[in-house]
């Protein structure tokens, strides 16, 4: 998935973690292994930047099979060694490994964000870095992601975060899992051999256990899958379990060797091409490139010298592997935060993000990440007398020490805000600067200006859109850009909680007068609520009250939809609120009915119809339910959503202009549109269509904001007090003035 669609869609973007801690678990080095590392932070890379290939997200799979393999064979190392595996020194291991760099990396991101994103979503940052450093990220990613009011935010530049969570919370459990089984097996008096085929097949049940647990949590929350350590922890088992058997794959004969990495090497290629953002993830998909990196793994195990394995242990590749883990912790927060100074699509984007990419890899690995790693730091007092007795002090393949390293961190950071900060003040300056919007041209005319004709609402407001269209630098708004978030939303929704409504809190969400002599009810998704503010600045000073009746992802219309997952109940639940709303529609017996849906339920029918059947579907449901209401109300008016954009966070950058942010109706929107609109037609003068494009959009070009009032808080729902300044036009729509 490229940045732009991560911009987009905002939810599944996958990130490995390298943070395998400590040395090979053999006694030789891995070349190969390095090299293993270097294709999973590369896909990774691709998959973000240029959304290729369409599987690049399996690096983080290659990772933890490569973690499971290496932690593991320095554990059972230990206890062979010393007949013990102590929690201290390797949890010391773990935090001098992992901690340093990618604190340096958070604390960099957030502080950077703060200048550059606006700050509802550098807030939101800051809080990302707090759970990221606390390592409960992917549990953070998992809830956030699945709230409805989140779907559509921007992506979190510290997101990647979530796979170093999954291996510390595998990691805190694994080592005292190790202890047990050892202290249970050592009661026996067991040979080498069979103490070491116990620890495997031990492993090898605990992998399948998770494994299990894995294809449960894809099939039934897979959106909570993706992130969680169960349904994760089978393929660091994977490589757990290659450990527990090293001393029986040491024996594979040397001629099968180069057969088994080639194989897992063109498994894993295999997996790249396959898998999609579609596939159900991880099980049973990720067993293609775990079981590729398995294969390549244990082609080296007792002859870690590949030599027909040059993909892998060339000096490139190898080198790319040493720093994966800076390299993988960098290349998110760049490509993300660099997205808000540069389009992505811009000529400069790509190859600035490549360098600053490598440029801060290659500086953390050598100034922070390697030096702290190879220090003394945590060890105890006898540790630290004994190898200081064997090595300087400063001792590191480029004579620095753990406090000029940081010192050096410091430089760099400083060097690398200093410029930003600068860009960042002076695309602000501009953009502030810039309140009244420019003209066309200099001969150029008013767009919509005619003497001929008097200033209706709609002339008015498609002036304000057209000065929003020409607007050549963004204008100070009322909320600010940078205080768009969740809570910018309708008020009914936000603070009253009534998107869904139901037979327990609908009294609460009715508005207006009480004694008001007309009803009006609402009917639909988070779309209808969306429009609320319009609804009764339209209404209310006209005599009516207003009910909601209104469910999230529910549509107005009388459809069945399918579930977002296996354990989405909205979709069931829609079924049931269907059939509430009518007979509550037919007891109110309301003055007006206005009804309004999300286009884009369209795409999720549980009937799994696409294209024209499913417009046709769509179409029939409209006629039905507008068909019930009939006895029921005066009058049924159907508002057409507004067309998508791209949200702010994601289009308004330090170096954009509005023309960036402007959006147009897409294909797909125009279509359910004219579906709606033929369904209406048949009922005369019972039921209109209220088209609203000509309320957003201008020759179907539509501006981010109108009047200096932002548009939409997340590219599809109305900020409330533009909800607000539609009333009016909604009121003329209703209630025509006399010819």
């Amino acid at each position: 998935m490229s940045v732009q669609s991560m911009l987009e869609h905002g939810r599944r973007g996958p990130v490995p973690a390298n943070a395998t801690g400590g040395k090979s678990a053999t006694r030789t080095f891995r070349g190969d292994i390095e090299g293993l590392r270097a294709v999973a932070v590369v896909v990774v890379i691709f998959d973000h930047l240029l959304g290729w290939p369409s599987g690049g997200f399996i690096g983080v799979d290659i990772f933890f099979v490569i973690s499971g393999f290496l932690i593991t064979s320095l554990l059972l190392k230990e206890h062979a060694r010393t007949g013990r595996i102590s929690l201290v020194d390797f949890y010391r291991r773990r935090i001098r490994r992992i901690l340093p760099v990618s604190l340096f990396v958070l604390v960099v991101t957030v502080a950077v964000g703060f200048l550059l994103l606006p700050s509802a979503r550098a807030l939101s940052t800051l809080w990302d870095g707090i759970y990221s450093a606390l390592f409960v990220a992917n549990w953070h990613f998992a809830f956030v992601g699945t709230d409805y009011l989140q779907a559509t935010n921007a992506v979190s530049p510290l997101q990647h975060y979530w796979s170093l969570a999954v291996e510390e919370q595998f990691y805190f459990v694994w080592p005292f899992l190790l202890i047990v089984i050892f202290a249970l097996v050592g009661r026996r008096s067991l040979s080498a051999r069979a103490l070491v085929t116990t620890v495997a097949v031990t492993t090898g049940v605990i992998t399948l256990g998770f494994l299990a647990w894995g294809f449960f949590e894809t099939s039934t929350s897979p959106a909570i899958a993706y992130f969680s350590t169960g349904a994760r922890a089978w393929e660091l088992g994977i490589g757990a379990l290659l450990a527990a058997s090293a001393p029986g794959i040491a024996r594979l004969p040397e001629a099968v060797r180069p057969v088994l990495a080639w194989l897992g090497l063109a498994l894993i290629a295999a997996s790249l091409v396959l898998i999609s953002r579609d596939s159900p993830f991880p099980a049973p998909w990720a067993l293609l490139p775990v079981l590729g990196a398995a294969l390549v793994i244990a082609a080296g195990v007792g002859q870690p010298t590949q030599r027909l394995l040059f993909p892998l242990t060339n000096p490139l590749s190898r080198y790319i592997g040493k720093i994966s883990y800076s390299l993988y912790l960098w290349h998110f927060p760049v490509a993300i935060l660099l997205a808000t100074v540069f389009a992505t699509d811009s000529p400069i984007y790509l190859p600035l993000a490549l360098v600053l990419m490598v440029a801060l890899s290659v500086f953390s690995f050598h100034f922070v990440e390697d030096p702290i790693r190879r220090s003394l730091w945590l060890e105890n007092s006898h540790t630290r007398q004994r190898e200081r007795m064997l090595r300087p002090a400063a001792e590191h393949p480029w004579g620095i020490s753990p406090a000029r390293a940081w010192i050096g961190a410091l430089v760099v950071v400083t060097l690398a805000i200093v410029p930003i900060s600068f860009v960042a003040v002076n695309a602000r300056t501009a953009s502030g600067s810039a309140v009244n919007p420019a003209p066309l041209g200099a001969d150029a005319e008013p767009a919509v200006e005619s003497p001929a004709l008097p200033a209706t609402l709609l002339t008015i407001r498609q002036a304000a859109i057209t000065a929003a269209l020409t607007s050549t630098a963004w204008p100070e708004t009322s909320p600010a850009f940078d205080a768009l978030g969740d809570d910018s939303g309708a008020p009914e929704w936000v603070d009253d909680n009534c998107l869904s409504v139901s037979e327990k809190n609908a009294a609460g969400c009715r508005y207006g007068d009480a004694t008001a002599a007309k009803t009006a009810v609402l009917l639909g998704d988070s779309m209808a609520i969306s429009y609320m503010p319009a609804i009764r600045a339209a209404l209310e000073p006209l005599g009516y009250n207003v009910q909601s009746l209104t469910m999230f992802s529910c549509p107005a219309v009388n459809i069945s939809v399918a579930p977002k997952n296996a354990s989405d109940a909205s979709a069931a639940a829609c079924d049931d609120h269907h059939a509430w709303v009518y007979s509550e529609v037919a007891r109110l017996s309301p003055d007006l009915v206005i009804m309004s849906s999300l286009a884009g339920s369209i795409v999720r029918l549980a009937s799994g119809n696409e294209g024209a059947v499913a417009l046709t579907e769509w179409q029939t449901a409209t006629v039905d339910t507008i068909t019930s209401l009939q006895g029921s109300t005066d009058h049924v008016a159907v508002l057409s959503p507004p067309p998508a954009s791209t949200p702010f966070a994601e289009c308004k950058t330090l170096t954009s202009a509005p023309a960036d942010c402007t959006y147009s109706p897409s294909n797909l929107y125009q279509k359910v549109v004219a579906s709606e609109q033929d369904a209406i037609e048949q009922f005369g003068d019972f039921a209109q269509y209220v088209d609203v494009v000509p309320w957003l959009c201008v020759d179907n070009n539509c501006p981010a904001f109108v009047d200096n009032t932002p548009v939409f808080f997340d590219g599809q729902h109305f900020v409330r007090e533009a909800s607000t300044q539609l009333g009016p036009l909604l009121a003329e729509a209703l209630f025509p003035p006399a010819a």
